[in-house]
């Protein structure tokens, strides 16, 4: 089911969108991206390996396919960058849904997610963005349900005690609650 977007923070999504666009094309402008390439992280990892190209060489063209990825989801779906990952880069879609871009991971497709992987996309977005509203769409808890004992209602925690970073709760499908049942 989408997420309700309200139109406020639909305008600071599409204002930080066009900053980020201009900043890609300033960056494009002064010579600082290369000619994209096509392949996945794995084909650019096998491109760097095989000694063809140098570090600089192939970190610029993945980083200039990343970016006209992030253009085509942008256009084709009216989408936010919220996550471009050490993973599928993630999306809000104007409409409420969450899209991720597995063409620069290790698939070819765009598929649209929920649950806990959606959650963990608007989480990962707020930061980004800063646009901490991305939280209020995540579900709030129903009657009956209870706080997470994992994360204690914040939607993060560490996996581990004393990892030093907290991630998405996969406890509570980085909700902050469980369900009564």
């Amino acid at each position: 089911m989408p997420f309700q977007i309200p139109p406020p923070v639909l305008e600071r999504l599409r204002a930080r969108r066009l900053e980020q666009r201009q900043l890609r094309a300033a960056r494009s402008a002064a010579g600082a991206l290369r000619e994209p390439t096509g392949g996945n992280f794995i084909d650019t990892i096998r491109r760097l390996f095989a000694g063809a190209s140098s570090v600089e060489e192939v970190a610029g063209q993945y980083v200039a396919a990343m970016y006209a990825w992030q253009d085509e989801v942008e256009d084709k779906y009216d989408a936010f960058l919220l996550d471009p990952g050490m993973g599928p880069m993630a999306y809000l879609t104007s409409d409420g849904r969450v899209l991720e871009d597995l063409r620069g991971w290790d698939g070819d497709e765009i598929v649209e997610v929920g649950g806990f992987r959606a959650h963990s996309a608007l989480i990962v977005g707020a930061r980004n963005t800063r646009i901490v509203e991305l939280l209020e769409l995540i579900p709030q808890p129903p009657p009956g349900s209870s706080v997470c004992s994992r994360c204690n209602g914040e939607r993060v925690a560490e996996p581990v005690p004393g990892f030093g970073t907290e991630l998405p709760c996969n406890e509570c499908d980085a909700r902050g609650w469980i369900d009564a049942a």
